[in-house]
């Protein structure tokens, strides 16, 4: 079973739950005033279950017949963030051969990561206490995830708001805050992964009290991840699961403060200014005064 990212993060084993909310009496102003406003993540059970995707898409040839034709990566091995883990293990292929070598039970682990192709985009519904809000500056505002017993390795967003759906089958999903002390030793063991082979690359952190959480998604939950959250991702079933992103902008005062935390060299941007939207991301900041951080936050990135 995939999830050694997981099991050998000693946080893990004292992680607190997440907040848990019900989508029927959740508002909209609740979830972005208390949860949103102040980057607190949350998990919402069954916020999704009404989206066609969660019956339509446990059909492959629905999903190959449909969307078949494009071209994506497919990797056989966890969706890592180091390259020298990732080589050798990307395949380039269709959409339809990817999803056909996920459901094999000969394939060991694999995973694809794309914008959901639009033939099928409408099979993704709305989110009733997400309400109208502007576009993401990082990402598609849908992404897919398709996989067979493999998981995302621990990583940021640096901006956007991000909503990760679970469509087919169970995952955990483990996150900490990067407003602590130690989050530059965090950046390091998570950026050369050799937590995920070694459990004591955390000693040196042993005692230091961090804000670990954990969650276990269920078909149909939803989970709020703020920007500049750690999260990492463990399936939980052995056989062929979905998961979406559901993205967008985060509000002035968030994104203002990560471009200040960045400008201070309290957190990096990774190089993302070759990201889609990077200049729309330069307008906000000029708008906000910010202009200047943002260019020091972006200069200052070591990646």
């Amino acid at each position: 079973m995939s999830g050694r990212f997981l099991a050998n993060v000693p946080g893990m084993k004292t992680a607190s739950a997440v907040p848990e909310l019900d989508p029927r009496t959740l508002s909209e102003d609740v979830f972005h005033r208390d949860y949103v406003a102040n980057s607190r993540p949350c998990v919402i059970r069954g916020a999704v279950k009404h989206w066609s995707a969660l019956e339509k898409w446990r059909d492959k040839e629905y999903l190959k017949s449909r969307s078949g034709q494009h071209p994506v990566s497919l990797f056989l091995c966890e969706l890592h963030v180091t390259k020298k883990r990732i080589a050798g293990n990307e395949r380039v292929t269709t959409f339809g051969d990817a999803i056909e070598r996920l459901h094999s039970a000969q394939t060991e682990r694999g995973i694809v990561g794309f914008p959901v192709p639009p033939e099928i985009l409408s099979d993704v519904g709305d989110v009733s206490f997400l309400g109208q809000t502007d576009p993401a500056f990082w990402y598609h505002r849908v992404r897919g995830f398709f996989y067979r017993r493999a998981g995302t390795a621990w990583h940021i967003h640096q901006f956007d708001e991000t909503l990760t759906c679970q469509i087919i089958g169970r995952k955990t999903i483990g996150l900490v805050g990067s407003a602590n002390p130690y989050n530059f030793d965090l950046r390091y063991i998570f950026y050369t992964e050799d937590y995920y082979d070694d459990p004591t690359a955390f000693a040196d952190l042993e005692g230091a009290n961090l804000p670990w959480y954990s969650v276990t998604l269920e078909e149909g939950d939803a989970l709020y991840i703020p920007p500049l959250w750690w999260h990492g991702v463990a399936p939980q079933t052995e056989t062929f699961g979905i998961t979406t992103a559901v993205t967008w902008r985060s509000p002035p005062h968030v994104i203002a403060n990560g471009i200040i935390r960045m400008a201070r060299g309290e957190i990096d941007m990774f190089g993302k200014t070759t990201a889609p939207h990077f200049q729309s991301l330069v307008e906000v900041a000029r708008k906000m005064g910010l202009e200047r951080e943002l260019a020091i936050a972006a200069s200052a990135s070591p990646m």
